[in-house]
């Protein structure tokens, strides 16, 4: 397992990487901040470059004693740079890193391209063996930190993992955001970098309200309200095929975000068919809303939607999605086309 700076002490040397750059910073700027927090020095932070500096140059300035603070903190930028075209690496730093000047915590940032991913990797059982072959390839130096389990990475996120971050994102700011709530902010952003910048806009306009409603990200967000996702499901849901349409092109004209509505619209299919049985079982439609994890505020949609969508239909309508989603991910077919054939075949 990857290391958790969260829930353990800083290690003396910790590698950091990821295509998701924005947490990398922000891991970073948690540890500088813990650290003068507990006593260092501004002064006693040095930031080196992978490009113009060496690995004995490294472990010099580890080994030098700060006369500012207890503390010393280096911060390697570009780290892979190192390691550009070589697999050997000087066996001096593998040694400092075995037996650390424990005044000292190192901050490697960044790994060869090749390692993009290696976290996930490990942590599957069909890839883990080929993962771990690749870093027997590495450089020692690199061999060790990762083997040691001293590295954090922070993989690219995939649109579908999105909207479950956006989630667990909003717990930092003490606010709660339901998955449909979440999927609509996703659509809007190019980054996770700028959703967290429109989470920190509705934390700071919602004060102490701690639920991020619909309508609070149409007014901070800017959200199109005649053009967003929840209004595509409202009219896939009556069975609306021209509406359905205009709303899609309109979404794909302003940002190529098909992935994202092909699970928006799965996972509404996916609760209609959950609900099919619960509302066997009442109508309450508090009870429904908890059962099939949706907020009570769109239970009357959902609803509806039973009345123009038999189970046939909804099971129909989850393969369709499916078979979309394959065909989007494994060939070069035109999203406008894809998605437009897709509502058509559902909703006609």
């Amino acid at each position: 397992m990857p290391y958790n700076i969260k829930q353990n002490e800083i290690p003396n040397s910790l590698l950091i990487f990821g295509e998701e750059t924005f947490l990398v910073d922000e891991l970073i700027n948690h540890i500088t901040n813990k650290m003068i927090s507990e006593g260092l020095d501004t002064n006693s932070i040095e930031r080196l470059e992978g490009s113009s500096i060496s690995e004995q140059e490294i472990v010099d300035n580890a080994n030098n004693l700060s006369l500012i603070s207890p503390q010393k903190l280096l911060i390697i930028n570009n780290f892979d740079v190192l390691y550009k075209n070589k697999r050997k690496s000087f066996p001096g730093l593998v040694n400092y890193l075995n037996n650390p000047n424990p005044s000292t915590k190192i901050l490697f940032i960044g790994v060869p391209n090749r390692l993009n991913g290696i976290s996930k990797e490990l942590s599957n059982s069909k890839k883990a063996s080929s993962a771990k072959s690749k870093i027997e390839k590495l450089p020692e130096v690199l061999k060790f930190l990762i083997q040691s389990e001293l590295y954090t990475e922070f993989p690219k996120l995939y649109d579908n993992e999105i909207p479950d971050w956006v989630v667990k994102r909003a717990l930092k700011y003490k606010k709660e955001i339901d998955i449909q709530t979440a999927n609509l902010i996703a659509l809007s952003c190019n980054s996770i970098r700028e959703i967290d910048s429109e989470l920190d806009k509705l934390n700071v306009y919602l004060g102490n309200n701690n639920h991020i409603t619909i309508d609070d990200v149409e007014e901070i967000v800017g959200i199109n309200k005649e053009n967003n996702v929840f209004e595509l499901t409202k009219s896939v849901g009556i069975r609306d095929l021209d509406t359905s349409l205009r709303i899609t092109d309109n979404l794909l004209m302003h940002s190529n975000q098909s992935v994202l509505i092909l699970i928006t619209l799965t996972r509404y299919f996916l609760t209609l068919f959950k609900l099919i049985d619960e509302t066997k079982a009442t109508t309450n439609k508090f009870q429904l809303a908890g059962k099939v994890g949706v907020n009570p505020y769109f239970i009357d949609e959902y609803t509806r939607s039973l009345s123009k969508y038999s189970p046939t239909d909804v099971e129909r309508s989850i393969s369709i999605l499916s078979k979309a989603d394959e065909e989007l991910k494994s060939t070069s077919t035109d999203n406008k086309y894809l998605m437009f054939r897709t509502l058509t075949d559902i909703i006609t």
